[in-house]
C-alpha cells in the first residue's frame, strides 16, 4: 500500500508540473512595419555664396509626415527652420556695409518624395527631390529700398538619406543631407544656396 501511495503522488507531482514547449528558433526577421509615418530631426544648417562664403552653422529644426509606398519608396511633406549668420548678401553701393539683414532665419514648406535601395539587412540609402516654399525673415536683400521682414521665395533641393529600421516596433532612425536652391525677388534676385544636415527619428504607424 505505502509503495502504491507513494508512486500515485509521484505521478501527481509530475502531472503538475507545467509542460515545456520547445520551439525550433527559425531565424526569420520580423519585416519592418510600413505605413504613414511622423518625423522628427535637429541638425545643422548653412548658407553659401554671401559675404562669408560658408556662413557660420546654426541649429535645424524639422518636423515631417508621410506615406511609405512599398519596401523603398515614400512621398511627404515637412516643415523646416534653420538661420543664416553672420553672412550678408547685399552689400552697401556707397561703403561697402551690409544693406540688409546679415543674420536671418529661413523657414521651408514642401513636399517631396523619395526612392532608395537597400544597402544592408533593414538599412536603405534613399536620393530625395523636393520643393516648396521659402521664407527668410528678415530679408537679407532690400525690397523697395528697405530690409523687409519676410521675403518670400520658392526653392527646389534634393538630398541623400540613409535610413535603418529598428527592432523596436513602430521605430527607425535616418541620417539627412539635404541642399536647397532658393530663389527671392527683393530690389534685386536672390539666389540662396542652403544644406542641412540632420539625424532624425521616425514613428511609423
Amino acid at each position: 500500500m505505502r509503495a502504491f501511495l507513494l508512486a500515485l503522488f509521484l505521478a501527481a507531482g509530475a502531472a503538475a508540473q507545467p509542460e515545456s514547449i520547445s520551439r525550433p528558433a527559425t531565424g526569420v526577421d520580423e519585416p519592418p512595419r510600413r505605413g504613414t509615418f511622423v518625423e522628427s530631426s535637429l541638425g545643422a544648417f548653412t548658407t553659401f555664396g554671401g559675404s562669408a562664403r560658408v556662413a557660420r552653422a546654426q541649429p535645424y529644426l524639422s518636423m515631417t509626415v508621410g506615406r511609405e509606398l512599398g519596401e523603398r519608396a515614400s512621398v511627404f511633406a515637412s516643415l523646416g527652420i534653420g538661420a543664416s549668420s553672420a553672412s550678408c548678401f547685399s552689400a552697401s553701393k556707397s561703403n561697402g556695409d551690409c544693406a540688409a539683414a546679415d543674420s536671418f532665419g529661413a523657414t521651408f514648406v514642401e513636399a517631396g518624395a523619395s526612392y532608395g535601395i537597400g544597402v544592408a539587412l533593414r538599412t536603405l540609402l534613399s536620393l530625395k527631390m523636393l520643393g516648396g516654399f521659402t521664407d527668410l525673415s528678415p530679408g537679407p536683400v532690400t525690397k523697395n529700398n528697405g530690409v523687409p521682414d519676410h521675403l518670400p521665395g520658392f526653392h527646389l533641393g534634393g538630398g541623400l538619406a540613409l535610413d535603418y529600421d529598428t527592432h523596436l516596433d513602430h521605430f527607425a532612425v535616418g541620417l539627412d543631407a539635404v541642399v536647397r536652391h532658393t530663389i527671392a525677388k527683393g530690389d534685386a534676385t536672390l539666389g540662396l544656396t542652403s544644406l542641412a544636415v540632420m539625424p532624425r527619428i521616425r514613428y511609423v504607424f
